[in-house]
């Protein structure tokens, strides 16, 4: 299944922020785009994180979200 424009849209809109603040919790996030709904932002920060565009840590009660740098996959050599 293709992803959804608007979950194209939503991690845009969620990497834009984070490219300039570098690192948000997740109820700043759900604040500052009040154009998505809770779920929409929990499920593309999911994606993201999965991805390793972002990363999600713990931190006491709430969930801290920060922009990681795209880092190249590394080279195997098989012989």
């Amino acid at each position: 299944m293709a992803p959804s424009p608007l979950s194209f849209e939503s991690a845009a809109l969620i990497c834009d922020l984070l490219s300039v603040r570098r690192s948000l919790t997740l109820e700043q996030l759900v604040a500052l785009l009040p154009e998505l709904t809770w779920n929409q932002v929990f499920t593309t920060v999911d994606d993201l994180s999965r991805r390793g565009e972002i990363i999600l840590f713990r931190r006491g009660f709430t969930y801290e979200v920060e922009w990681s740098a795209v880092r190249p996959k590394a080279l195997s050599c098989v012989g």
